[in-house]
């Protein structure tokens, strides 16, 4: 448990479609503030519900919630990514990282035991990427010592990719 109080670990089956309405509420948060990512792409289409059920399945989805067990954090942990091209570095990526922005923090906290994960995994890397136009976000996984490392499009998505390095 993080000393926080919240807890990191696996999604349940039970909570797929929590994790799944956390994703379309941050895709609304998105249209109520103006950002153009998730909301524009055309997000759902390509990651419905049937793929967070996929990849709780799988082990891949991760949550983080509070002493009451309320999700505030979702992402989901894989060992590859395509969108990285033949680069075959040893490394843990993101995707479908989603926060309950009412939860102030609870980001950072996910992302930091991601990464200690990564690092318990033997990963040289932390990666994930982000909307090439969002220059919040960007500032953001910057100061979290993401460089850029490269870009991508995946349909009508274009984002930077990010990484950290986390082993010598």
């Amino acid at each position: 448990m993080d000393p926080s109080g919240y807890l990191f670990r696996k999604a349940n089956e039970n909570e797929v479609e929590s994790v799944f309405g956390m994703v379309l509420g941050r895709m609304a948060w998105m249209d109520d503030y103006g950002i153009k990512q998730w909301n524009v792409t055309g997000y759902v289409d390509r990651f419905p519900l049937e793929y967070y059920r996929q990849k709780q399945r799988e082990g891949r989805l991760y949550v983080l919630v509070t002493p009451a067990d309320c999700i505030v954090c979702v992402g989901v942990l894989v060992e590859e990514d395509f969108r990285w091209g033949d680069d075959k570095a040893p490394a843990l990526y993101l995707h479908n990282f989603a926060s309950d922005s009412s939860e102030k923090g609870c980001g950072s906290i996910f992302l930091q035991e991601a990464e200690n994960m990564a690092k318990a995994m033997g990963k040289k890397y932390m990666r994930l990427d982000c909307a090439r136009d969002n220059s919040f976000l960007n500032g953001y996984y910057s100061s979290r010592g993401y460089s850029l490392a490269g870009e991508c499009v995946h349909g009508l998505y274009e984002g930077y990719l990010r990484q950290k390095a986390l082993l010598p």
